[in-house]
């Protein structure tokens, strides 16, 4: 009987600790992205110009955090960044939640199947489509 006791146990504590992993189980996910940059002081991005680097999302205890590595970002995209993240069977939005001063509200919409997406911008009470390739295709 104390065998049958005893296994009882260690399935409890097993599942137990499955239950605790699970409950703070973090997701992240990273895409490729090109970051364009302006040739001079006061001139227009040239989309032959880029640099190519990645954003992130990771996801724990309910809560999304986006972050951008491509080369220097401006103030308004350094460190990690509370975001809200919507998933459908087709995209992923990630809207970052940016409270500095000064800068631009946006967000990526991203289509599921690796294929790329794009980056929206906040203009007149709607999202726009930039209409850059941002590239936003899976790190692999």
């Amino acid at each position: 009987m104390q065998v049958h006791a005893l296994a009882r146990v260690v399935a409890g504590t097993a599942l137990s600790m499955l239950i605790m992993v699970a409950a703070t189980a973090v997701s992240a996910q990273t895409w490729e992205y090109k970051s364009y940059k302006k040739q001079g002081m006061g001139s227009q991005y040239n989309k032959d110009v880029f640099t190519t680097g990645t954003i992130s999302v990771e996801e724990k205890d309910g809560k999304a955090m986006f972050s951008m590595n491509a080369g220097s970002v401006d103030a308004c995209l350094r460190g990690s960044i509370p975001a809200k993240v919507t998933k459908t069977d087709d995209t992923t939005i990630i809207e970052p939640q940016i409270t500095l001063a000064g800068c631009e509200k946006f967000r990526y919409v991203i289509r599921n199947d690796g294929s790329g997406g794009q980056r929206e911008v906040w203009r007149g009470e709607a999202w726009k489509n930039t209409g850059w390739d941002h590239g936003l295709t899976p790190k692999k």
